[in-house]
């Protein structure tokens, strides 16, 4: 014997596949008032459903919050003329020429005309001069690696970003702090000041002073995003703590800027900077200061001028008189060792 569903309108019974519609006149109504139903139910939790994913607003950068939760706490020296500034500044105040050894400079671009963008992506273009000052060879690109000094080894050949000296002081403001973020890898934070001002002992020499100062601290992550080792960067070298010995404020680790070098320390005090012929100076650092960097954080690679091969500031009588080079292919973001040498 067939029976029927009266919920489906199917008919079914031993090795029967037979379909039938309900009985016109008996209930057979009632299918299709629940079908109504049913639809109108279901129509209803998809609305609501679309809407409780338009209200909620995506992500668009699931590192944001690691990012954050352990960018450092600065302290500036106390008397340090020069605080940190933001990229956008310096390149804002900046003109781009073309240093030439032996010959007089070109100007690319004009200050306050610039572009950014251009910088980074290799819109500039430039060559360098013979003997008779005459441009020839090669054309370089502003992305490729152009820092004098770097480009032909001791020769002042290359792009700068000069600086305007009104702006070197930097902003007493929030600095723009750039960062750069691998999951499961590494945190590095950069930050720019508008000069560096060696200590006193190399007053008389002055070799060492340079426009434009990129600094940065490091964060090694290991595959679940936690902190592992902390690296501090200081001039050429760099020293590491275990995450666990690092010096912090919650989740921030916490650094030391240099008075006028502003580099790296997980301490207060004075730091004997090793170099060669002349007497040890010292790095002095103090609870200045207090600099959150978390407050204007921007993620490095997506900034414009990033990947600009050039100097960042002007050059000097040597390369270490002459600005350094900025987050780029070029200069590392990571330490050549994590695990040495321990500050």
């Amino acid at each position: 014997m067939t029976t029927r569903d009266p919920t489906d309108g199917t008919t079914g019974g031993a090795g029967s596949t037979a379909v039938a519609g309900p009985p016109p006149g008996e209930g057979g109504r009632t299918p299709r008032r629940r079908f109504l139903r049913t639809a109108v139910l279901g129509t209803a939790v998809a609305a609501a459903v679309i809407a409780a994913v338009v209200a909620v607003p995506r992500c668009c950068d699931a590192g944001a919050g690691v990012r954050e939760t352990y960018a450092p706490l600065v302290y500036l020296a106390s008397g340090d003329p020069y605080r940190p500034m933001s990229a956008e500044t310096f390149v804002n105040r900046s003109r781009l020429r073309w240093s030439h050894d032996g010959c007089p400079d070109d100007q690319v671009a004009a200050a306050g005309a610039v572009d950014a963008a251009r910088l980074g992506s290799g819109g500039y273009s430039h060559r360098m001069k013979n003997v008779l000052c005459v441009h020839t060879g090669a054309t370089y690109r502003s992305n490729a690696r152009t820092r004098p000094y770097d480009l032909v080894s001791d020769a002042n050949e290359g792009f700068l970003l000069d600086l305007d000296n009104a702006a070197r002081p930097g902003s007493t403001g929030a600095a723009s702090v750039y960062v750069d973020y691998v999951a499961g890898d590494h945190l590095t934070y950069w930050f720019l000041y508008g000069f560096s001002d060696a200590p006193a002992a190399f007053d008389v020499v002055n070799v060492f002073d340079h426009e434009g100062d990129w600094e940065r601290l490091a964060v090694r992550l290991d595959s679940s995003d936690r902190p592992v080792t902390v690296a501090y960067f200081q001039h050429n070298g760099h020293c590491v703590l275990p995450w666990s010995a690092a010096p912090k404020s919650g989740t921030h680790p916490v650094v030391y800027s240099a008075r006028g070098t502003h580099a790296s320390y997980a301490t207060a005090g004075a730091h004997p900077i090793p170099v060669p012929v002349y007497p040890d100076p010292d790095d002095v650092t103090d609870r200045g200061v207090t600099w959150s960097t978390w407050d204007v954080l921007l993620p490095v690679r997506d900034q414009p001028w990033y990947g600009y091969g050039g100097a960042w500031g002007q050059v000097g009588s040597s390369r270490y008189a002459t600005g350094p080079l900025g987050p780029s292919a070029f200069k590392s973001p990571v330490p050549s060792s994590w695990t040495s040498p321990p500050c």
